[in-house]
Formats: structure tokens, C-alpha cells, sequence
């Protein structure tokens, strides 16, 4: 790749990661636009054209980008199970355009772990979430009727650059880990001061767009990572004993999270999660009308569809997805998708950390951060399987795995230094 067209390269990148996250929308589309599945045929002809210019891209390299696609044959046997639901679709030209939005998603998330290695790409996401930082706060103080959310829910909260506070918050928890792994590996002081700076600032910003979800995981991580970096582990023994611990936690974990709202019924509580348990249990009874191979790629909660329609009718508020990732998963692609996913994606997730506590690589260490944060953030909002800048970041932890490059630990940062 001739050096001249880097520039142009990582400004796409950022531009590019930037409206994924769906920044901007508010400006672009108008202050009316809200949470969910925003359908536009300008943003369609923009997302094309980014399409476009990633498959030029990806051609340029077109042997690396074929053995990393190789390197996970669960993600592309998922892509051709959401290709082949649109037989089954009932809104079949529905789930063709949102299939071509996932395929133009995966290959952009191959496009940055083809393209870019590990320090780079935090070079990028520090960019993107540091023009999203800043331009949040630009728009929540200087043009309130945008930054600031007021609705009939919701009145108050940040949601800066974004048509939502939650998508606030996702898009600063990624600012968080960038400018916090950004500090580790910078080896020049003002650089590491700036970016502490910056995750003082985006845990701010956060806390003015009220989201509970974004605050606590900005402290697990946080937590987690400060304990992982700290523990000292010689032998490959202990190593593998950690980890069946580690999976026997998130395991359990997984489980009372799940049944969270019946361990409170039986206790005679009642949590509701705003009104997302009520809806789970509903969506469960589409669920078993197609428990096998769902309901095709996108097409639950399509206006257009009978199944939306029906449920609209049952909850008032007309919710636009699941709020949970592995629910939305099972509606799209059914038990065989649900369970391929899982399997697949938390083998890496258990790799990563496997990986990071025999070599200490940090570029490891990030991956399963990133990932055991999207299998809680699924718990309660959408982005397996998406379009969503979180699910292209994830993707591109995930292919990272597979490409050779060199370690980078805290202590050759340190003594770099």
C-alpha cells in the first residue's frame, strides 16, 4: 500500500467509525432523531459509499484480508445463516438492506484489524471518541436543544453529538478504555497526562448522560483490569486454574443475570429494568413460534412487519429492539445463530484472557476487557451482530487475535521509558 494514501486511509477510519456510532445524527438527520434503528436514504447512500471504498481497500490486501476471515469461520458461517434467512423473512427487501448493512459492518471491522495493528488502531479510536468528546461537550453546553435530551421519558441527561444518552454512553465507555490503554503504552509524560485527562472527562460526561450502565462498567473494567495488570502468575497450571475459575464466575454470573427478575418475584420484589423485563417476556412468546432459525436477519422490528405490529399493540412505547442482545440474536437467527454465536464468541473471549495472563500482552488484555463488556452491555441494550461501531470494534479485537505481532506489556512500556 503506497504511503501516500494513509492521510486519506485513517480519515476515512475516523469519519467512518464516527458515523457508525451515529454521531452526528442529531445535526444531520435533526434533533428529532431518536434511539433505535434510524432509516435514512441519505445515511443509506453514505453507508454505501463506505462500503464501497472498505471492499477497495480490503482488495489491496485481499490475501490478508482472506486469511482473516478464515481465522473465524463461526462469524462467517453466521453471515451466510443471515444471508439465507431473508428465504424466510416476512419483509424480505427489509432484511436484504439490513444483511448488506452487517456485511458492510463485518468487512470494515476486518478492514481495521487488517489495516491497522493494535497501537494504531488505539490511535484511531482516540481520535474518533476524542473528536466525539469533545464536540458532546460543545453540544451539551453551547446547543442544549441538541445536546441535551427532552423528551417525555427523558429530560436532562447529555446525549451530546448522539440521537440518545445510551448512545452517549457506549461511545465514551470506548473513549474511557482508549484514552485509559493510550496512557499505559504512551511512553511520553504529557501524552500519558493527556490522556488521563480525557478519561477523567469522558467518566464526566457520562455521569451528566445519566447512564447507569456505561458508569458501572467504566468501574468494572477498571477494577478488572487494575487486578489482571497486578496478579503474578508463573506457571501454566495456575494459569488454567484461574481461568476455570474465571469462566465458572462469568458462567454463574451469566445465569443470575438472566433470571435476575424471577430471583427478585420469588423474594417478593419486583424489577422491571424499565419496563425491558415485561418486554423479554413477551418477545419470549414469539420466540417460541420460530425457536430454530428465527425470524430472518432484522426483521422482528420492522414497522412493516406483523410481529412488530402485534407488539407495538401490547406495549405502548413501541420498542424498536429487544434490549437484549441475545434475545434480538434468537429473533434474528433463531437457537442454531444464538448458539453458534455464544460458543464462538466466548471461546474468545476465554482465549484472550488465557493469552493475557501467560504473555501479559496488553493488546490481549484489551480484548477480553472489550469483550466480557459487551456480554453485560447485551444484557440489557443490542450490538451483537450489528452494524453499531461497539460490535465493529469488537470484531476487530477479535480477528487481532489471529495476526502475529509483537507483545507489548506494561514493562517494556516502563522501562521504554
Amino acid at each position: 500500500m503506497k504511503q501516500s494514501i494513509r492521510p486519506f486511509e485513517n480519515i476515512f477510519t475516523v469519519i467512518s467509525l464516527l458515523l457508525f456510532s451515529n454521531g452526528f445524527y442529531p445535526i444531520i438527520l435533526g434533533n428529532t432523531v431518536g434511539e433505535g434503528d434510524i432509516d435514512s436514504p441519505l445515511l443509506r447512500m453514505v453507508f454505501i459509499g463506505i462500503y464501497f471504498v472498505t471492499l477497495i481497500l480490503l482488495a489491496f490486501r485481499w490475501q490478508r484480508t482472506l486469511t482473516i476471515l478464515n481465522s473465524n469461520l463461526w462469524l462467517l458461517f453466521l453471515l451466510g445463516l443471515a444471508v439465507v434467512s431473508i428465504s424466510w423473512s416476512s419483509v424480505p427487501h427489509i432484511a436484504f438492506r439490513k444483511v448488506v448493512s452487517l456485511i458492510g459492518a463485518t468487512l470494515f471491522g476486518v478492514y481495521l484489524s487488517s489495516r491497522y495493528n493494535f497501537e494504531e488502531q488505539l490511535k484511531v479510536y482516540s481520535w474518533t471518541f476524542g473528536i466525539a468528546l469533545f464536540f458532546s461537550y460543545i453540544f451539551a453546553l453551547a446547543l442544549p436543544q441538541y445536546g441535551i435530551m427532552n423528551t417525555d421519558a427523558i429530560v436532562g441527561a447529555w446525549q451530546g453529538i448522539f440521537p440518545h444518552k445510551n448512545g452517549l454512553g457506549e461511545a465514551m465507555f470506548v473513549g474511557f478504555m482508549t484514552f485509559y490503554f493510550s496512557s499505559i503504552i504512551s511512553k511520553d509524560r504529557q501524552k500519558k497526562l493527556f490522556f488521563q485527562v480525557c478519561c477523567f472527562l469522558s467518566v464526566l460526561i457520562i455521569y451528566f448522560g445519566e447512564s447507569a450502565t456505561a458508569l458501572m462498567s467504566v468501574l468494572f473494567i477498571f477494577l478488572t483490569a487494575q487486578g489482571l495488570k497486578r496478579l503474578s502468575i508463573t506457571s501454566k497450571k495456575s494459569v488454567l486454574i484461574l481461568l476455570m475459575f474465571s469462566i465458572s464466575t462469568v458462567i454463574i454470573l451469566f445465569l443470575f443475570l438472566a433470571n435476575f427478575n424471577a430471583f427478585l418475584t420469588v423474594n417478593d420484589k419486583d424489577v422491571t429494568l424499565s419496563g425491558r423485563t415485561i418486554l423479554w417476556d413477551t418477545l419470549w412468546q414469539f420466540i417460541r413460534e420460530k425457536p430454530l432459525l428465527g425470524y430472518g436477519y432484522g426483521s422482528f422490528f420492522s414497522g412493516e412487519s406483523r410481529e412488530a405490529n402485534l407488539l407495538w399493540q401490547i406495549h405502548d412505547w413501541s420498542p424498536v429492539h429487544s434490549h437484549n442482545g441475545y434475545i434480538q440474536l434468537w429473533l434474528n437467527l433463531g437457537l442454531v445463530g444464538l448458539c453458534v454465536f455464544t460458543l464462538g464468541y466466548f471461546s474468545c473471549l476465554f482465549n484472550s484472557l488465557f493469552k493475557y495472563l501467560v504473555s501479559k500482552d496488553l493488546r490481549m488484555l484489551w480484548i477480553f476487557l472489550f469483550l466480557i463488556y459487551t456480554v453485560f452491555l447485551n444484557m440489557t441494550e443490542v450490538s451483537f451482530f450489528s452494524s453499531s461501531s461497539i460490535w465493529i470494534v469488537a470484531l476487530a479485537s477479535i480477528y487481532s487475535m489471529k495476526i502475529k505481532t509483537q507483545v507489548i506489556t506494561e514493562k517494556k512500556v516502563v522501562a521504554s521509558t
